[in-house]
């Protein structure tokens, strides 16, 4: 994908990336209906309710956008350090991993720091132009001033809950299991240093992020995967409406910025809902892995 992105002429770049994005980095999200399902207990009346909640989530997100967008922003970028720093890998092994619970939280909420500010903190001006499209320049470039630090932070104190959980697990599994993090995390934060933010944001979404909660949402299910794409592809189109709704609402601007924030918006104001599912998710797979273990032990 960062190849064919590559042979993109630089003024179609944000068109390529966005394409991305929409077919398969927004997915995932939308496999939130076969949750939604699932949850329900394949009740009709109590999906159409399941539904309704999350649709109204996304509504009165996108409300909040428009009476103060620095709450908005504000809540979404919380939000997206805890979701981005535990989301990424199977919640089953990160509890093995981390056995107490304060370095554990202190190892998701550092890790998804890095995430959220390492753009704005190797691309500040391309951030800062994209992200005051939406909300007070105030506030943009306070998010921007902040990000190196934030970064530098998050990246500290991730190394070092890495490092000293490292030399006290006794397993060598655990041991590859938290190498294996670091490695992949540095990969990502170097993706983000030296290709442009919107390509960055593009692969690290659509190839590691979406990937990860999909195979999640499989394991759930023996059904085929295939009719689950299917489904997750449809559910996806009603954010066409919410994306061209907040593309007009933005002030006078350069199409391409207006669009590609315009995006972002929307993905922001899906992540809100996103979250009590993928929390929901979790806790089932929590449950699913020590009930598994239980039975294994008898």
């Amino acid at each position: 994908m960062g190849y064919l992105l590559s042979l993109l002429p630089e003024t179609f770049l944000w068109l390529g990336c966005l394409s991305c994005i929409l077919i398969l980095g927004v997915p995932h999200g939308a496999l939130d209906i076969y949750l939604i399902w699932s949850e329900s207990k394949k009740n009709i009346r109590r999906a159409c309710l399941f539904l309704a909640a999350y649709i109204s989530v996304i509504l009165l997100a996108l409300g909040l956008w428009r009476i103060s967008s620095e709450w908005f922003w504000f809540l979404f970028f919380l939000s997206a350090v805890y979701h981005f720093g535990a989301s990424d890998e199977h919640p089953e092994l990160i509890s093995a991993m981390f056995r107490n619970s304060f370095k554990r939280l202190l190892w998701s909420y550092s890790r998804g720091l890095v995430l959220v500010f390492a753009p704005a903190a190797f691309h500040s001006n391309k951030i800062l132009n994209y992200l005051k499209q939406a909300t007070s320049l105030d506030f943009a470039a306070g998010f921007v001033a902040v990000a190196p630090f934030l970064f530098a932070y998050g990246l500290t104190f991730y190394l070092t809950v890495s490092l000293v959980s490292f030399r006290r697990v006794s397993s060598r599994t655990y041991r590859m299991l938290i190498l294996k993090q670091v490695v992949s995390l540095l990969l990502i934060v170097a993706l983000f240093r030296v290709s442009d933010p919107l390509v960055g944001f593009c692969l690290y979404f659509c190839c590691y992020h979406s990937l990860n909660h999909s195979f999640r949402v499989f394991s759930k299910t023996k059904k085929s995967n295939s009719s689950f794409f299917f489904a997750a592809s449809l559910f996806t189109i009603p954010i066409l409406p919410i994306w061209f709704w907040s593309g007009f609402r933005l002030p006078a601007g350069s199409s391409q910025e207006n669009w590609v924030i315009a995006c972002f918006v929307s993905i922001a104001a899906l992540t809100f809902p996103h979250l009590f599912m993928v929390r929901k998710l979790h806790e089932t797979l929590k449950r699913s892995t020590v009930n598994l273990g239980v039975s294994r032990t008898v």
